[in-house]
């Protein structure tokens, strides 16, 4: 008896968009679409283009301090699994497709990241970057996973990678993009964005005068070389060091394990390791890891001490020598410049931060 035989469509030959195209956008179509799906945008705010795939929103007048400046109902978040299932044209769950197909086009394509991030150095510049660090560095490890894992993905993954690595934003630990919201810029200090159970939403803290660029904070990257992966550019400041999670140990004596808060610390045995990042804010200790520190030991030398060697671990990662030696020989700012360039404000932060204690 003849049989049916499905042969598989090859992924080249699947109906998809073009994550190659060069893309256009009006933004005023789109902001009045945006207002329409009660998105709140400020009427003083414009879309100014800063340089190539790079647009800034910035105030048409005066805007006073503390005022409502972006807000975003929270059913126009998007997953990975609904951008990925737009571009490869299927059929997708979002209140107004319309506005999908807008925010879309307000994202660099594929070939913009591939000329412009990080994530694409061939094997010989990745060998140079993870040579920067000593063999046992944990961010070494890391940041070769990191490296790996990407170089297994394909092109759409990886564009879906990219776009949510340099946009997204945490809800419910989870990461989403957020139309008009992540068209806003970086500046460190500025306020991040707000979340409630229905809403996205950006206050101005401070006076935004007419024509100047309105600016937010960005989540969860409290570490200059990860925030450089993470966006694909160095910021002019960035006050900030973070003791990565469970990157240290220390021992405890049986009779201190009932005063150890689970929250802070991973307990096993006699020993415990810090659960969550640990962030130093212009490079001051956080009143919380004092206070869990106190908890453990009551004499604040020795509290200094431990913290000491902690930032001392971080900072002896990198092999500060071979990076200084490249940045003076390297005169070509590639990604590895760029790179070993982070590691150097890293390694200065960490010292800053050391001399604070």
């Amino acid at each position: 008896m003849k049989q049916n035989v499905v042969v598989a469509e090859s992924p080249s030959k699947l109906k998809m968009i073009d994550i190659y195209e060069n893309k256009k956008i009006n933004y005023d179509i789109f902001f009045e679409l945006a207002k329409k799906n009660k998105f709140y945008i400020d009427q003083n705010l414009y879309v100014k283009k800063i340089f190539n795939n790079n647009y800034g929103i910035f105030a048409k007048k005066d805007i006073k301090a503390n005022q409502k400046i972006i807000k975003v109902p929270k059913k126009f978040l998007i997953s990975k699994n609904l951008i990925k299932d737009f571009i490869l044209e299927k059929k997708t769950n979002y209140p107004d497709i319309k506005l999908l197909n807008l925010y879309f086009l307000s994202l660099p394509n594929f070939g913009y990241f591939k000329k412009n991030n990080i994530m694409f150095v061939d094997i010989n510049e990745k060998k140079t970057i993870l040579e920067f660090f000593i063999d046992q560095s944990p961010t070494k490890r890391n940041i070769g996973t990191l490296f790996d894992n990407f170089n297994n993905l394909d092109d759409i993954d990886k564009y879906i990678h990219l776009i949510f690595r340099s946009r997204a934003f945490n809800y419910n630990n989870i990461s989403h993009l957020c139309p008009i919201l992540d068209i806003v810029n970086y500046k460190y200090g500025e306020k991040k964005a707000l979340f409630d159970d229905e809403s996205f939403c950006c206050k101005n803290e401070n006076l935004i005068n007419c024509d100047e660029e309105f600016c937010q904070g960005y989540e969860d990257h409290s570490d200059i070389v990860n925030f450089y992966i993470s966006y694909n550019f160095i910021p002019s400041v960035f006050n900030t060091v973070s003791i990565p999670s469970n990157f240290f140990s220390l021992n405890i004596p049986s009779n201190k394990k009932e005063q150890i808060d689970q929250k802070f610390w991973n307990i096993l045995g006699n020993k415990i390791s810090n659960k969550k990042k640990i962030v130093f804010e212009n490079f001051i200790t956080p009143i919380d890891f004092k206070f869990q520190m106190n908890s453990i030991v009551s004499n604040s030398i020795i509290e200094k001490n431990i913290t000491k060697s902690v930032l001392e671990l971080m900072k002896n990662e990198i092999k500060f020598e071979n990076v200084s030696n490249y940045l003076k020989e390297e005169s070509k700012k590639s990604f590895v410049w760029f790179f070993a360039h982070t590691l150097k404000l890293n390694y200065n932060n960490i010292s800053q931060t050391i001399k604070n204690l």
